[in-house]
């Protein structure tokens, strides 16, 4: 009797054991789903039915950081290490770890993750694959780092953890490095060929690579729910890309995303969102209201944004900028993508008694946009703004900060920069500009053209004989093309005839440069008097003196 009592018991003890795996895994597929709500209800389950269980708290900690609750997270893994003998447990000190990284204690975090890896002789996948993911999903971790401890985890025995090379790969994507992104990604694909994680990553670096590669990142994501119709985050970010491309397509997507998420505050405010991709930005502001009105602090922050968003739209700036202001001041920082910047610059640069804050706005969106054609596209509007604000200096302040963006600014960079500070009557700076245009350039006209152009409203009055060697080297460019260059051309040899007569005395060279400017133009009278007093000098006619100097004015581009 007591063999078949023990045997029942053994028994019952095994059945508790697979349910509790399975609720683990039931609770770890839904993080993987991104349902964090889902994976969160369950996994408190877990932790109440067995408190003393470090995978159960663990996992449970990893639930509220994907929800942005950090001191939940905390309390979580504080409370599992005072439990029974987890004090020294190494997952549960990796999850403490991955707190501290979130808390900018990285010195506090690498001890526990170092204890832990100690602990475990390096040879435990699971806690090496949390300490990589720890370092790899916070920007106070070490991509490096993560990096280094998941490729361990791979060359232990029996490893066959997709999961793994998709933290390498995170690891890799916050390193900059898209090519071992999508190298770890592909990794995990070779473990499990459908591993929907694995295709929507190698999608998102695409992503990031701007509107030229849209073909593959929407192949991407579209296999990924192909793989796994359950997958939402792909459903999502295929929404999101139609949002303002398709509205049809956004709102299939978004049916098939709502399908698979958490309903809650956030799935309520992309389902208002909607309303503004339709262009119903009225009804998208009532929704938004309502919502507001009805969870209260509960509402998604986002839905402040949303009607920014729309009374912009409606040309209702003041109400708009009140909304961005309060969206501003709610969010986090995840919430917040660069357009939102942007928008909230533009608005300020229309009330006088805010504009001093548009740089701010605009200095942010360039921060975390990681597209260098959008920061310069950035830079570029915020110029704009200012030479139509009248403030010619700042608006080519902002042309020259491109220079920082492009690894090797185009000349086209580099002429629009020199040209508005030459505008804006920053001479000396606008030298500056053009002689990297004549390092760089060596064979064309316009450095030198623009060169000798600021030295020469710096060297207004002749004496110092700056533009001198800038001139003379355009001319040089510029004469293999007389007809194109006629205009630039009259104006340098204009400089040159009165450098040489006034300053030089070289009447000769002076009288050459004369009849260069009666080549181009032989009915011009003010050089033809020029010519007849510098000849009555040469013969020593008395009182002839020299020509008049000509003016360091006129904005003459070179001719194209």
């Amino acid at each position: 009797m007591s063999k078949i009592k023990f045997s029942f018991i053994a028994a019952f003890v095994l059945m508790g054991g697979i349910t509790m795996a399975q609720s683990l895994q039931d609770g770890k597929k839904m993080l993987y789903y991104q349902r964090f709500k889902s994976a969160k209800d369950a996994f408190e389950k877990l932790v109440s039915a067995n408190p003393a269980s470090p995978e159960a708290s663990y996992w449970l900690g990893q639930a509220f950081i994907a929800m942005k609750n950090v001191p939940a997270a905390k309390d979580v893994y504080r409370k599992a290490l005072e439990t029974g003998s987890n004090g020294s447990n190494p997952l549960l000190l990796a999850g403490m770890g991955h707190i501290e990284l979130l808390e900018n204690k990285a010195n506090d975090a690498r001890q526990r993750f170092e204890m832990a890896i100690s602990l475990t002789k390096a040879k435990d996948i699971n806690v090496l694959n949390a300490i990589g993911e720890a370092n790899a999903d916070t920007k106070n971790g070490d991509a490096g780092y993560a990096i280094e401890k998941l490729k361990l985890a791979t060359a232990i025995k029996g490893f066959k953890e997709p999961d793994v090379y998709i933290n390498m790969g995170d690891a890799y994507s916050r390193m900059m490095d898209g090519g071992g992104a999508v190298t770890s990604y592909q990794n995990a694909l070779g473990i499990d060929a459908k591993y929907a994680a694995a295709k929507y990553k190698i999608g998102k670096i695409y992503l990031t690579q701007g509107r030229g590669q849209e073909d593959l990142f929407l192949k991407y994501f579209t296999d990924a729910v192909t793989d796994d119709p359950s997958y939402s985050p792909a459903y999502y970010d295929l929404y999101a890309w139609y949002f303002f491309r398709d509205v049809n397509k956004a709102v299939d997507y978004f049916n098939k995303y709502k399908a698979n998420a958490d309903a809650g505050p956030a799935l309520d405010y992309e389902e208002a969102s909607l309303y503004f991709a339709k262009s119903d930005f009225q009804t998208a502001i009532s929704k938004a209201d309502l919502l507001l009105q009805t969870q209260g602090a509960n509402a998604d922050t986002r839905l402040y944004r949303l009607k920014g968003y729309s009374y912009d739209k409606l040309g209702d700036s003041l109400n708009a900028l009140k909304n961005m202001e309060t969206f501003f001041g709610k969010a986090r920082e995840d919430q917040i993508n660069p357009d939102n910047y942007i928008l909230m610059a533009n608005l300020l640069g229309k009330f006088p008694d805010k504009q001093a804050q548009y740089d701010i706005y605009v200095n942010k969106a360039i921060e975390v946009d990681t597209l260098v054609a959008n920061k310069v596209e950035y830079a570029t509007k915020a110029s704009l703004y200012y030479k139509k604000a009248g403030d010619m200096v700042k608006s080519a302040d902002w042309l020259l900060k491109i220079f920082g963006f492009k690894p090797t600014p185009s000349k086209t960079d580099i002429y629009n920069a020199g040209y508005a500070y030459f505008q804006a009557e920053r001479f000396n700076t606008s030298d500056s500009v053009f002689t990297l245009y004549k390092q760089k350039y060596a064979d064309e006209t316009y450095g030198y053209y623009w060169c000798f152009r600021s030295k020469w409203k710096i060297d207004s009055t002749l004496e110092l004989g700056l533009p001198y060697d800038d001139a003379i080297k355009f001319t040089e460019i510029a004469e293999k093309d007389k007809v194109r260059n006629k205009n630039t051309l009259n104006v340098a040899y204009g400089y040159l005839a009165g450098y040489t007569a006034n300053i030089k005395k070289d009447y000769p060279a002076a009288i050459t440069y004369l009849d260069k400017m009666l080549e181009l133009d032989p009915t011009n009278q003010d050089v033809i008097k020029n010519k007849e007093i510098i000849q009555k000098a040469m013969k020593g006619a008395p009182n002839a003196g020299g020509p008049a100097p000509p003016k360091s004015g006129g904005n003459n581009k070179p001719d194209k």
